[in-house]
């Protein structure tokens, strides 16, 4: 009789979420006086029979490379960061480091994968990683399975390292970072946060989140709900479950430029509070689509004006079209300054595709 190792697995066969935090340090963390980062680790254990399965270490350092040298003295193995899946960095840390700076020993570390999500926290990364998780083996997996599942369920970013650094440093626009908060026993999606020039430079709650990902683009598959009004008045109140993508086109004369942005959603409505058909003589998916049409156009306008009067940088990454339009070799201030000057109009179509059932 022939016997085999029938329950084995290939490493190759296991995707292993590997949790690293980068913090602003307290003074109480200090391991050495000039020491500045806490980078906190958090790494599966797979041994059997043991009291945790999930090991959490902090180190201390000057710099983040010499944290990762002194965590190396506490580990009984070896850390393979091509295992590492998520990147929390704290939002004290991110309003005054450049992250650009702060990630570059991931970034240029062959080992590592382009498709680690970077998270800014609200907070300390230390406090997420240590957070236990209902119904997940661990915190790395419940947020590797957030994250991915914003964009199929909410009009939500999610930021991988690549895309980071294509934002900042090929498109110079601001890259768009989700941003989570433990709140009431929960992790949760809070917002996001722009990051210009490598620091944190705006924040939006949920509502804004959602309509800056219109505007950039981002496409996702999510909810919306609006008021329904026809003749000035509110006749219901409905949600729309659908897709977005963007359409953006641009003319120039000399250094003089203007956008048009069309935001186009195409769904159907999954609810509304009304028990009128929608089939009966007030056309009522006509006054869906033309009212969710105003309400996002207006929510749009509001962030476009936002970005030229407040953030006064590309928060809309618009910086590649302007490249495309122009043979000068133009600075970030220069991409800057014509977002602020040109004209941006938003035009939003909805198509709504069926009401779904009796509605």
């Amino acid at each position: 009789m022939l016997t085999g190792c029938w329950d084995a697995k290939e490493l190759d066969d296991l995707s292993v979420p590997l949790i690293a935090a980068f913090d602003k340090i307290m003074e109480s963390e200090k391991e050495y006086a000039d020491d500045k980062y806490l980078v906190t680790v958090g790494v599966p254990v797979f041994y059997e029979d043991v009291k945790e399965n999930f090991h959490v270490i902090e180190t201390t350092g000057q710099v983040v490379g010499e944290a990762r040298g002194r965590r190396n003295a506490q580990l009984g193995e070896q850390v393979i960061f091509g295992q590492l899946q998520l990147l929390l960095i704290g939002e004290e840390l991110a309003k005054k480091e450049d992250l650009i700076e702060l990630t570059d020993l991931i970034t240029r570390n062959p080992k590592v994968k382009g498709s680690i999500f970077i998270i800014i926290v609200k907070g300390r990364g230390f406090d997420i990683i240590k957070t236990p998780t209902h119904s997940y083996p661990n915190v790395g997996i419940y947020l590797k399975a957030l994250l991915e599942n914003s964009r199929n369920t909410n009009f939500y970013p999610y930021t991988k390292l690549f895309d980071f650094n294509r934002s900042l440093i090929s498109y110079e626009s601001a890259a768009l970072l989700p941003h989570i908060i433990y709140q009431d026993g929960e992790i949760k999606l809070a917002g996001s946060c722009l990051v210009n020039k490598g620091k944190i430079s705006g924040e939006m709650g949920r509502e804004e989140t959602e309509t800056a990902v219109l505007l950039r683009g981002i496409k996702c598959r999510g909810t919306l709900s609006f008021k329904a009004q026809k003749d000035g008045k509110v006749i219901d109140e409905a949600t729309f479950e659908g897709t977005n993508r963007r359409k953006v086109t641009v003319e120039n004369e000399g250094d003089k430029y203007a956008f048009n942005i069309q935001i186009k959603l195409a769904g159907t409505i999954v609810e509304h509070k009304k028990d009128k058909p929608m089939q009966d003589g007030t056309d009522l998916v006509k006054v869906f689509q033309d009212s969710l049409e105003k309400h996002i156009k207006k929510r749009a306008e509001a962030l476009v004006k936002k970005t030229q009067e407040e953030f006064k940088f590309d928060a809309l990454e618009l910086a590649n079209y302007i490249k495309a339009h122009t043979r000068e070799k133009l600075t970030k201030e220069d991409i800057d300054k014509i977002i602020q000057e040109s004209e941006i109009n938003v035009e939003v179509k909805v198509q709504i595709r069926n009401a779904g059932g009796k509605m």
